[in-house]
């Protein structure tokens, strides 16, 4: 035995199976109010109707990842974790520390997204509501003020329902998703109720004569780049798997969210496009959906009402990046790729160290990081390449385990797609990282952080694999359960 590792995962806990698809899709529904957050600065870079096109079509990406996504699921119906515990899967009888970069890639990704939203939120709300409470609290190395505090309560509070599971915390998304649909709706259908809606304003940025950006593949790339964490975060319902009743429940939540983003990220554009220009964007693009808003409903009421709908939009980033990352560390932790330490689960079988790590390091965030946007751009480095390494490991999965047991299968067709998605996703994650200085949110610093923290986890992972388990580095024993050929697959083509 090489190892105690593989013993001591046998005693891990299980989660509790109590979720529905329906569950995963409230918590997914959190991925479309990024609209409110990150179209803005889109729309006034390149114009509406480019932006418009760089969503949807980042959106309908992460649609057909997630159907590779759904089978990797079915192969693995007990692993917590999704998308870079299948990167592990596939990567580790080659390159073992792919796992452990696709991990902590993954989880940075969607936990530095808890301050950020929560810090916008604090923010919003100084403004609106405590216009003069401009103190702040003088702590002698730094200075915390009212935005920051709103936003660690925020943080503190949304902790609470993931504490005691999935499906409270799935509740809490219900309620807020409950109410994003009325900005969204708004929206969707402002061309026909609307006066102020024009057609002129929705403009084309993208390779405009005298543009040197490769012609805007260059710009366009980088902005798939930017949105990508937000175009392909429905992808979360894969973390869920153990935990949902019925096997077929992870593949209808990935689908459905899937084409619900796609569908709010092609037509919500077309509606706030039409009703703000592009220099009006561009003079304050955080207010494109207030201005909006008061472009559509009655005055007075369409001010507050807007941005308690984006503080709910906001908040379900909040609830739904804990939820999701803390699956993804925990399932990291089970497979050996980050230490021990983090395989605990509490009482109500959620792993509550892992969600009071990512509550610790946003609360860090809040206090200490000027730029939050800036640590969202280097995030990202870290969870295409989670996307990137998952979807390539389709391939490798296809190949090494064609006859593993899978309750859902793909046909021959999803090969070429996830061929075709493997290049799309390396030439977006090269070029979008080395050229992110022209969106005007990133550069070498932000780069240098990115590539930090994938070295972070690297460390990380010599820790547990050479001084708590004994294992080699680079690659993975093979056990008889990763080869299992015994028959054909349980599902036939899809």
């Amino acid at each position: 035995m090489m190892a105690g590792s593989l013993e001591h995962t046998d005693t891990v806990p299980a989660l509790h199976r109590t979720l529905r698809w329906q569950d995963a899709f409230a918590l997914a529904m959190a991925v479309s109010g990024g609209l409110f957050v990150s179209f803005g600065p889109t729309m006034a870079a390149i114009g509406a109707l480019s932006a418009m096109f760089v969503w949807a079509l980042a959106a309908a990406i992460g649609w057909a990842q997630n159907h590779l996504f759904a089978e990797m699921a079915s192969m693995f119906p007990d692993k917590p974790g999704g998308v870079p515990v299948y990167a592990h899967e596939a990567w580790k009888g080659r390159f073992a520390p792919a796992g452990a970069l696709a991990t902590f890639g993954y989880w940075f990704g969607w936990s530095a997204v808890i301050s950020i939203v929560s810090l916008t939120a604090g923010a919003i709300i100084q403004a609106r509501w405590l216009p003069e409470a401009t103190w702040a609290l003088d702590l002698g190395f730094l200075q915390v003020g009212v935005a920051q505090l709103i936003g660690i309560g925020f943080i503190l509070a949304l902790m609470v329902p993931n504490l005691f599971g999935a499906q409270p915390a799935a509740w809490v998304n219900k309620i807020f998703g409950a109410l994003l649909l009325i900005p969204l709706l708004t929206f969707v259908v402002a061309p026909l109720v609307s006066g102020q809606w024009e057609a002129s304003n929705l403009t084309w940025g993208l390779g405009q004569p005298g543009a040197d950006h490769w012609g805007g593949w260059q710009d366009a790339a980088v902005w798939l780049y930017l949105v990508g964490w937000t175009a392909y975060g429905t992808e979360m319902c894969a973390a869920f798997t153990p935990e949902y009743r019925s096997n077929k429940d992870a593949r209808r939540a990935l689908s459905t969210s899937g084409g619900y983003t796609f569908m709010m990220f092609a037509l919500v554009p077309i509606g706030i496009g039409g009703l703000i220009s592009q220099a009006d964007a561009a003079a304050d693009p955080t207010a494109v959906f207030v201005n909006g808003f008061a472009s559509v409903l009655p005055a007075g009421f369409a001010g507050d009402a807007a941005l308690v709908i984006t503080i709910g939009a906001l908040l379900m980033g909040v609830n739904a990046s804990m939820a999701d990352g803390s699956r993804a560390l925990y399932g990291a932790a089970i497979d050996g790729l980050v230490p021990r330490q983090l395989e605990t689960l509490n009482r109500h079988q959620v792993p509550a160290r892992a969600i009071i790590a990512a509550v610790i390091m946003n609360i860090l965030l809040v206090l200490f990081v000027s730029n939050p946007i800036g640590i969202l751009v280097a995030a990202n480095i870290g969870y295409l390449l989670a996307i990137l390494l998952a979807v390539s490991g389709f391939l490798l999965l296809r190949r090494d385990r064609p006859n593993a047991p899978r309750t859902f299968k793909l046909g021959a067709w999803a090969v070429p797609l996830a061929v075709v998605l493997t290049v799309y996703g390396a030439a977006v994650l090269v070029v979008g990282a080395f050229s992110s200085e022209l969106s005007g949110y990133g550069g070498p610093v932000e780069l240098g952080i990115g590539v930090g923290i994938l070295l972070l986890s690297l460390i990380l992972f010599v820790i547990r694999r050479r001084f708590q388990d004994r294992l080699p580095l680079l690659r993975e024993p093979r056990t008889p359960e990763a080869d299992s050929t015994a028959g054909p697959s349980t599902a036939g083509p899809a």
